[in-house]
């Protein structure tokens, strides 16, 4: 029989998600999305870095934490009982992770003036370059990042969803630098999936690691120490491999969809793709339009398709109606722009996309 308290603490966990979390995850992105529209367009000079509101939040909440041990001490005293004195220590821990989160954050950026670029790092180690130096760059649309290089050696890497990000992207077209797809491998139905489901799967084994280091630092200051560290495995099985594994569901909507068209055409999509030299994760023209956004999949043969919608929104994201040539109707679930996309490549044909056009999509499907 369910207590009272367990069922207090089960409200009170809901209440936490469904107004606080959901809320301020919702916020930040708007803050961040509203950073970056008001951010200068200047190409000359600009600062590419983490958005404040990202910042101004993550250290919030580590303070918050350490202000729940404070609170603890106030309350209390100083005759802390057994589960006040966990409550202390993973105040402590998740203050200290709070903090840790915020410096990667918030130590990176990059500053062009001019030709000049200086790039910071996590560690704060600054390099200095001028675009005259830089020889190429990588789009990683998927993993939010552009990485710039000096002949082969890399200079430093830059999260696209930093301020001014797209200024530095329009600057190395403006400057003729080549913007390649950092993902070079033959396109293939696995190779899609896990493009798709890569960045999610390395940011729950952050978490994971995280909590980890958590539960470490408590079972150091704590009596129950083993009994803590036993749960580190349990946590990297469960938030590291468990939960990507669940949101495979979201690609392989895509994968069964590409499987009906090579059923339906009879091709093998492998070899089809290996035919026309597509690599990466992303691959558009005349017959085919494919991309990857919100961790799903858009991959279409243009005979496979009779009709393309415009999309709409909804509270599940934004999608829109296609009928295939059989007759059958689905759903397809993306980010607005890339739909869109879609449409026109339907009804007009292929069009060159820039980086700046995937980039803004991918910042699109977070905002």
């Amino acid at each position: 029989m369910v207590s009272l308290s367990d069922l207090f603490e089960s409200l009170l966990r809901v209440a936490m998600t469904v107004f606080i979390v959901g809320p301020l995850i919702a916020w930040v992105a708007r803050r961040g999305a509203r950073e970056r529209s008001e951010a200068t367009d200047s190409l000359d000079r600009f600062t590419v870095r983490m958005p404040a509101a990202v910042r101004v939040v993550i250290a919030c909440c580590a303070v918050a934490f350490e202000l729940i041990m404070l609170g603890v001490y106030v309350w209390q005293g100083v005759s802390l009982g057994e589960w006040d004195h966990e409550l202390v220590w993973f105040g402590h821990a998740m203050a200290l992770a709070g903090m840790s989160i915020w410096a990667l954050l918030s130590i990176p950026r990059l500053d062009v003036d001019g030709d000049r670029v200086v790039s910071r790092n996590v560690f704060g180690a600054r390099r200095e370059t001028t675009f005259s130096n830089i020889t190429r760059a990588t789009l990683h649309a998927q993993m939010m990042r552009i990485d710039l290089f000096e002949g082969e050696r890399k200079f430093c890497s830059i999260s696209l969803e930093g301020v001014c990000s797209l200024n530095l992207i329009a600057r190395l077209e403006e400057e003729g630098i080549e913007i390649f797809d950092a993902v070079e491998r033959p396109m293939t139905k696995v190779g899609l999936c896990w493009a798709a489901i890569k960045p999610l799967a390395l940011v729950f084994n952050g978490m994971a690691f995280v909590f980890s280091l958590v539960i470490a630092f408590m079972a150091f200051f704590t009596d129950e120490g083993v009994r803590l560290l036993a749960l580190v495995p349990f946590l990297f099985l469960f938030i590291g491999v468990a939960l990507p594994l669940f949101m495979l569901s979201m690609p392989a909507r895509g994968i069964l969809e590409i499987g009906r068209q090579e059923r339906e055409l009879g091709f093998s999509f492998a070899e089809e793709m290996a035919a026309r030299g597509a690599t990466g994760t992303s691959f558009v023209d005349d017959d085919w339009f494919i991309e990857i956004v919100n961790a799903r999949i858009v991959a279409f043969r243009r005979d496979y398709l009779k009709k393309v919608a415009a999309y709409e929104g909804s509270e599940s994201g934004d999608r829109c109606s296609i009928t295939a040539a059989d007759g059958r109707k689905f759903k397809v679930y993306a980010a607005g722009s890339t739909l869109e996309d879609l449409r026109t490549w339907f009804k007009e044909g292929a069009r060159s996309r820039s980086a700046i056009d995937r980039a803004e999509d991918s910042l699109e499907a977070i905002g």
